[in-house]
């Protein structure tokens, strides 16, 4: 599908091109009062290195939101390859979740709960909401990590996939540092 010089696209077209770029996918939590609100988010990233900032897009009516800016905390927790389970649990509205939940929860030092058992955490005091059209961006700056080891679980083209370490060949892709790994920004 390609777009015709002088229009605007539609929101078929733009969720075509969009869905063609892979991301990762992450849990997002914070606490509030008893409870533990959560949603399944994949975009996620990594904002400023001084200070640690990242930042998630979640649907501005989410409640995950009024949850978050209340106390002032939340994590984003990395998923697994093997997690799909856990990406489908939190997708899922809260009220209908079996429970309970596919992975155990914990607290780290704002509060915040982070998984047990994912490939990386981020534990964040909440900087800001911004508003982005039908979503609002959430910036943390992170206090805590955690990280493990394994692939990361993609979402790509509406599907989860994992991601091969191997290239097409067998052979492992070389290494080669970013720019900001050999002394340069980029």
């Amino acid at each position: 599908m390609s777009l015709t010089t002088g229009r605007e696209p539609t929101a078929e077209e733009y969720l075509a091109a969009a869905r063609t770029f892979p991301t990762g996918v992450t849990v997002v939590a914070t606490r509030y009062r008893d409870g533990t609100p959560a949603k399944t988010v994949s975009a996620f990233a990594s904002l400023s290195l001084d200070p640690l900032l990242i930042a998630v897009a979640i649907g501005r009516h989410s409640p995950l939101i009024w949850a978050a800016r209340a106390s002032g905390v939340l994590s984003v927790n990395v998923l697994r390859h093997d997690q799909q389970e856990v990406a489908d649990y939190y997708a899922a509205p809260e009220r209908g979740r079996a429970q309970p939940p596919p992975v155990g929860l914990r607290r780290e030092r704002t509060g915040a709960p982070v998984l047990d058992d994912c490939l990386s955490w981020f534990d964040c005091r909440l900087v800001t909401v911004t508003p982005g059209g039908d979503h609002a961006l959430l910036i943390g700056q992170v206090v805590g990590v955690r990280t493990g080891s394994g692939p990361p679980l993609v979402h790509h083209a509406g599907r989860y996939r994992g991601l091969s370490h191997l290239t097409p060949h067998g052979t492992p892709p070389p290494r080669t540092p970013l720019p900001h790994q050999q002394g340069t920004r980029p």
